[in-house]
Parts: C-alpha cells; structure tokens; sequence
C-alpha cells in the first residue's frame, strides 16, 4: 500500500500549475523537428497499404495579419488532419499562400512607393513584401499549433512550380476550346485599373442622388425620368418604360432628345423596367449597369464610351471631359438645372456595384469595352447544377449558396488582368482577336520575355503581339487540387489522393475558391475535386457583430495566447456548430483555461499511481470501475461519431459532462482509497480511460495532451502514433449505467448535506440516506466507497419518493 508522503513525492514531479506558454512552445518546436516530420507528419508516398485522406486547405492571401477567421479555419483544418492520422490515415495537410493579388500591389505601389512602370523593381518589392507577409503569419499559425506539412507541401502560387501548372492548365482548356479573346464590356475598376471578373464584385449601400430629368418629346411634350447617374446622359441609347405601365403606353416607339446633347433616341418597352422606382422610366446608357449591357445586346443599340481606364470622362463634347465620375455628376446636374431640364434631386442610399473581392478598394466599377481573354462558363451551366450533387456540404444547407452562384451566372469568366504581380498568361495575340498559345516545354513562361512558338498567327497570317494581362488570381487558386494530388506532376500520387477527401473554407469564398476551383477541376479532370465540402462560418466580435476596424471589434487571436493558450483559444473556436457564426469573446478563453486546468490536475493526481506504468485487465472489476468504464465507452462512442461528421462541438459538450463532471467529480473521488490500496481494477481502470481520453482530446487541444501523455505513458514518441480507442470489449449494462447516475445523486445529496449544516468536506458524520427501494438496493453494493469517500462512519435507510440525505449526527475524533 502507498503512503501519502510517497505520493507527495511523486506528484513534486508534476507542476501544480498549468502553464500552457511553456508546454506549448516546447511542443511546437518538437512538431517542427525533422524526426517528427519523417514520423508523423510526413505524407507517406510509398504507403500504398493505409487509406489516404487529402485536406484542400485555403492558401490565404499574404496580408501579413492572421485574423481570426484565419484561426478559426486553421485549427478546423489541424483539428481533422490530427484526428484522422489517429485513425491510421495517410494524411496530406499542405499549406499554400496566395501570393498575386491586387492588395500587395497597391502596397508597394502606394505604402513603399515603387512605380508600376518599373516592372521588374515592381515584381521584386511585390516579392520581398509577400515573404514578409508569410513570415507573420506563418508564425502565427504555428503558435497556434497547426501542423501542415511544410517541409513538402508549402506552396506559393507565384513560384515556378507551381506557376507551371497554372499555365499547363490554361493551355489544355484552350486545347479544349474553353478559352478565348474577345472584345465587349467589361466590369472595370478604375482606382486598381484593371478589369474583374462577376466573382470580383457586389453591392455596397452608398450614398447618392436620384436626379429626375425631363426628356423632350421630339412630336411635343415631355417624359420625366429618373437616374442615379446623370453624368452618363450622353451614352444615352434608349429610354425604357414597362410595356404595362398605363402612363407611358402611347409614348412607346416615340422619339425623344436627350437634354444637354440634343441626340434622339428610341422610347421602348422592356418588362425589365421596375415600375416602382424613380418615374418608371429610365434612360439605358452605354454602360450604367450590368442591366444596360443587357438592353443594348437585346436591342442591339449603339455603343458610346464615356470614361477611361483611369475613371475620368471624354467625349462629351468638352462639358465633362477630364473630370472623374463624382465630380462629373455634379456638374452635370448644374448644366440641366441651368438649361432648364432638371426637375428635383434627391438624397438617396443606395446599392453600387463595387470593387468588394479580395480588395482593399471598395469604389465603384465601371463597364468599358475591351478585348479581354475569357474562360468559357456560362455553356456549362446545367452540367455544374448536376456535378455539384456529387460533392457531399457540411452542412449540407452550404450547398444552395453554390447552387444559386451557378444559376446566376450572365458572364463567362474573363480572367485577363491589367496588373504586373499576377501569372503571366501563356498566349500570344494577332489583331484579329486569334490567340497562339506557348508550347508546354516553354512553361513557365512569360510571353513578354519570350519568342512566340511561330512567327505569324496560324489563322490569319498577322503579326503576333504578346499578351501583357496577368491571369485574375482565382486563376492561381482554384488549381490547388490539380497541385496537391499531382494531376501533371505525378500520376501515382493522382490516382490514390483525388478526388480529395476535403474542402475547407468559408462562406464567403463559396462563389469564388470554391466554384472556381470546382469548375476548373471538372473541366481539366472530368471529374468533382472533392468528395465533402465543409463550409465553416464566421467569427464575429464579441459584441456580435462582424469583426471590423472601423468598429474597434476586431479580436486577434494572438494577443493573449501566452496568457490562456493555444489549446485554449482552440477550443474557443471550436466550440460551435459548423456553419454557425459565433462571437469570440476572451471570457470563453478563460473558461477553456479551466477546463485544460481540470484535465491538468487530474492528471497530476493520476500520475503517481499509473504513470509510466503497465496494468493488465483483472479478471474481476468492481462495480464502480464497470460503471465508468460503461460511461467511457458511451463517450468515446459519441465523440469519434462526432469527429467524422466534423462536429466538433458535440465533443466537447460531451467532454464536460463525462469529465470535468463524472470522472473529475465523482470517479477519482471515489476510487482515491483503493488507488491507495493499489487495487489492480481501479489502476487498469484509471489507466485506460487516462490513456483513451488524452487520444480523444488531442485533435482538439494537441499541447497538454502531447506533454500529459508523455508524462502519464510515454510509451510512443507522440500521441499521434496511437489510435483511436477501441471499447468494442465493454459490455453495455443498462443496470450498471443506472448505478451510476444513482451514486451521482447519492454523492450529490450528501454534499449538499454538509454544505447546508456548514461541515468541512473531511467532517465524519452518521447519515441517513433517503430514496426509492431500487436506488437504495444499488447504493447498498458501493456503500463502503461512498462512505470512505465522503468520510461517513455509517449509513441508515429509509425508502421514500425523493433522494435525499438527512443528518443522524457528527462524529467527534
């Protein structure tokens, strides 16, 4: 038998205080060491024997910050590749960085002040500045545990490698006649001057006017419309009314002038038209909207040009001319206040469409003519509401966001960009609009570099010009799978790692990564990119509401984590239902903190008994341990069904009310006496659900369980070359279970006992225990726990409807 001061002497080896900065960085240094990596991390390409599982992770756009969303998605991502890897998986959990994008650009452009004519100074700050960026943030995401395989599968979309292949990709979906040049209207943003794609933009409420305009009628009278965008009056083709609408049927087919620039033009009829807004008619401009793109293809109306790439206007006959739009629109309404054509502005909010995707800009776009390359979409529209079918959504409501992107597609994907930091694309041009693409051995290539692979257009004869427009950076990003799995590179990794097992991201890149990257794989490969799609949500501020500097809400994941831990802010964020948006607040942190330093005690209590020791399976247990044992094999159960269905939160509502709740509370409580007594079915028991529930725990909060298993076991290098428990062996028994949540309320009363008569814990005392027939008959077989446990000298019964427990009197020593 244990004496107490051997236990104390023991237990000096086991901190009393948890001290998560300490073990965590210990952790992660060993994490990063090249034995781990070759043992644990590494994706076994030789491994043919095990499942594999392939996570597509975001590569995220070098910003230099990691914010929470980036947390929240990296420990999901570390969260699976853990706990998959405990089920003997061969798991490839790469990490790749969105390197080409609009927000360096303007960066360099406009913070270091490097010039955009000075290409390859430019090309070279965007570089310098994107390693920068990844070394913050890399940092930050190994602070907080995550685990990638970085030794192999780090990537950044402007590297050669992976450049190729984004270019490989280009040119087989020319092969296949999916890509082409062609001129016409083009959202364009004119701060970044370049030219976006539909994904790119949406409406932001702004404010504005409504500025009602009276139109003469050319046979006498008027017509009164109504437009946000009186600046656009000259590129007026056309005013429209709703063929329905009784004010305006017998002006249909009229003739109008369009005030200030005395042009006639056509008054039709369009259901289009909402009745509702301004005066119900409206003026139809080359180009206001994407609306007016539409009428003047429908109608085939003529095509004015009121603004350049940089935003400013021409050719309206020198009234407007270099001004920019706002200043322009001002004017504009004093030239028609003056010459008598306004009626009355009004004040309004409204929506613009505006620059929102992956952009620090937020203006408003505008639409210009250009010959631009474009990727065809919009044929295989029916085709990509069928695939999408295939790809299993978690949750699965995810899926309609991705379903009603696809049905609202009107433009196929133009994905030439009017930028220097980008993937060159791999095409040369003639002027009759015929595109020669680079042969693969040139790849990557730069076409502005580089010799055109003929010297005139196979077509036409005409003089190649190289293509100087970079791909659109979703151009870069959505060929991640077709990286990963080696789909060019390497056809034995390709076929035993695609389809990948899993899509992580949010929802607010489900009409961008992941339809980008679901159409681009379908068409390269014939086939879906994945098989499961979890969409997570988002994490709001504490007061709410979506995290924004402006309102001062903005939480960074690392400015406590010395102080709470990693595994703490983990499990903050992990504590909610997929698909959900939740507010991070500090204070959960710190309840986390709690629950780690429950976990931390009990296993300090534990370690004197059965640490770094063997106990075999008795051949008798006793009634408590089947007990716990029968609650350990309902919670390892219900937590690995959890994990598979990526429910995270369920585990953990688990883990609180089978640990901190039956097993810190009641179980070691009850079993202190015989553990003393080194009594063979309580240690094998402790034992056991020790080791199970540092395996079950570690995805989720991988720190204290590397460094308690070590302490308590240590029989592996790492937790992670255990698996998954096993409790196939463990008899359900109903009567056993109910035994349990008996001694719960019998422990339960008794405390409460001492508590109301104000007795210390350890006060011996002669009771009474009050209940119906069958919970006295169960309690009757642990009474001799129960009393050593809560220092009772003797028991009385008495049958009765409510369980309770009554003072008899209190023992004097």
């Amino acid at each position: 038998m244990l004496t107490q001061e051997e236990i104390n002497k023991k237990m000096e080896e086991w901190p009393k205080h948890y001290d998560p900065k300490s073990i965590e960085l210990k952790w992660q240094k060993i994490w990063l060491s090249q034995e781990f990596w070759e043992k644990v991390f590494r994706f076994k390409d030789e491994d043919t024997q095990s499942p594999t599982f392939v996570i597509d992770t975001p590569p995220p756009f070098t910003s230099g910050e990691l914010h929470m969303g980036h947390a929240y998605w990296v420990s999901i991502a570390d969260t699976i590749a853990r706990f998959k890897r405990l089920q003997g998986y061969n798991v490839l959990l790469p990490q790749g960085w969105d390197t080409q994008g609009l927000p360096t650009e303007l960066k360099v452009q406009y913070k270091l002040g490097i010039p955009k004519d000075n290409r390859e100074l430019f090309l070279k700050k965007c570089i310098e500045w994107t390693e920068d960026m990844i070394k913050r943030m890399k940092e930050a995401m190994i602070r907080l545990g995550y685990r990638p395989e970085w030794e192999r599968f780090e990537y950044r979309t402007y590297e050669e490698k992976y450049r190729r292949v984004i270019q490989k990709s280009l040119l087989q979906m020319f092969e296949n006649g999916l890509i082409e040049m062609k001129e016409g209207p083009v959202y364009w943003c004119p701060k970044c001057e370049t030219a976006l794609a539909q994904s790119e933009v949406g409406y932001l409420e702004k404010e504005g006017i409504l500025a009602y305009i009276r139109f003469p009628l050319k046979d006498g009278g008027d017509i009164i419309i109504a437009t946000t965008r009186p600046e656009l009056l000259g590129a007026t083709q056309a005013v429209a009314v709703h063929p329905e609408d009784e004010r305006y049927k017998n002006l249909i087919g009229k003739t109008v002038i369009v005030p200030v620039f005395n042009k006639e033009v056509k008054i039709i009829a369009d259901k289009s038209v909402e009745k509702e807004f301004g005066t119900g008619a409206v003026m139809i401009s080359t180009y206001g909207d994407p609306q007016d793109i539409k009428w003047q293809l429908m109608y085939n109306l003529p095509v004015t040009e009121l603004l350049d790439e940089k935003g400013r206007m021409k050719n309206t006959n020198g009234l407007l001319d270099g001004l920019k739009v706002t200043e322009a629109r001002k004017k504009m309404v004093e030239i028609l206040k003056q010459q008598g054509y306004l009626v009355k502005v009004e004040n309004i909010k409204h929506n613009v469409l505006s620059h929102t995707e992956r952009s620090d800009c937020l203006s408003p776009i505008e639409f210009l003519t250009k010959k631009q390359i474009y990727i065809k979409t919009l044929p295989f529209k029916s085709q990509l509401l069928e695939e999408y079918k295939k790809m299993k959504f978690i949750p699965s409501r995810m899926s309609h966001y991705l379903e009603d992107w696809i049905n609202s597609l009107e433009w196929d994907w133009n994905i030439s960009r009017q930028r220097v930091y980008g993937t060159p694309l791999p095409f040369w041009y003639c002027d009759s609009g015929h595109l020669v693409p680079a042969k693969e051995e040139q790849l990557p290539v730069d076409p502005t570099k580089a010799s055109p692979p003929v010297d005139k257009c196979p077509k036409c004869g005409l003089t190649l010009k190289p293509v100087t427009d970079v791909a659109d950076v979703w151009i870069d990003s959505s060929v991640t799978v077709i990286y990963l799995t080696g789909f060019y590179t390497d056809k034995n990794r390709f076929s035993r790692t695609f389809p990948a097992s899993l899509r992580l991201q949010g929802t607010d890149i489900i009409r961008t990564w992941l339809f980008y990257t679901f159409f681009r794989t379908l068409m390269l490969t014939g086939n879906i990119p994945f098989k499961e799609v979890l969409i997570n949500g988002q994490v709001l501020g504490p007061d709410g509401t979506r995290m924004s500097k402006s309102k001062g809400n903005v939480v960074n994941p690392l400015d406590r984590v010395d102080e709470f831990g990693a595994d703490a802010i983990r499990l903050t964020l992990l504590d909610a239902r997929i698909g959900d948006d939740f507010p991070f607040k500090w204070e959960t942190v710190k309840a986390k903190k709690l629950l780690l330093q429950k976990l931390w005690n009990a296993g300090r209590l534990s370690y004197p008994f059965i640490g770094k020791k063997k106990f075999e399976k008795p051949i008798t247990l006793n009634v408590i341990d089947k007990w716990i044992l029968a609650e350990h094999k309902r919670f390892i159960e219900k937590a690995i069904s959890a994990y598979d269905n990526y429910d995270f939160y369920t585990v953990l509502e688990s883990l609180y009310s089978y640990f901190w709740e039956t097993i810190a509370d009641e179980y070691l409580e009850l079993i202190k006496h015989r553990l003393f007594e080194e009594d063979q079915s309580a240690l094998y028991t402790l034992q056991r659900i020790f080791r199970d529930l540092l395996v079950i725990l570690h995805p989720l909060a991988p720190h204290i369980t590397e460094e308690m298993y070590s302490r308590l076991f240590g029989d592996k290098m790492s937790i992670l070359l255990e698996r998954i428990p096993d409790v196939s062996d463990i008899k359900e028994d109903p009567e056993i279970l109910k035994l349990g949540e008996y001694i719960k309320k019998a422990t339960s009363a008794i405390r409460t006992l001492k508590i109301q008569n104000q007795l210390s814990i350890i006060s011996i005392i002669n009771i009474k225990l009050v209940g119906p027939k069958e919970f006295i008959e169960k309690i009757k077989t642990v009474e001799n726990d129960i009393k050593k446990t809560l220092k009772i000298e003797s028991i009385e019964y008495q049958e009765g409807d409510e369980i309770k427990a009554e003072l008899l009197s209190i023992v004097k020593k």
